[in-house]
């Protein structure tokens, strides 16, 4: 007799390991996670849009909140770090 056969979740994460899209997985994750990650308020003034050559891009309402953002960048950061893993992403650009 063979080995008792796996289940699929498990021989999916193997394969997703194997081809090196753990990342590429959190960042998907990231942005649409983005406002379990930040909150209500900051998720209601901002949208992450993408994951680019590990910057994540996120679109703000006003020049003045992009400013209010960028002093809790590495807030923000850690946040994510804590929700999705280390090393996710390399940094954030508000615009």
């Amino acid at each position: 007799m063979g080995r008792p056969p796996k289940h699929i979740g498990e021989t999916l994460r193997t394969v997703i390991k194997d081809l090196g899209f753990e990342k590429k997985l959190a960042q998907v994750r990231l942005v649409r996670q983005w406002p379990e990650i930040v909150g209500e308020n900051i998720a209601n003034i901002s949208q992450a849009e993408r994951v680019y050559e590990d910057i994540l891009y996120v679109k703000v309402k006003s020049a003045t909140w992009r400013t209010e953002l960028l002093f809790q960048k590495r807030t923000i950061m850690q946040r994510i770090e804590n929700t999705i893993g280390k090393n996710i992403i390399t940094d954030i650009r508000f615009h």
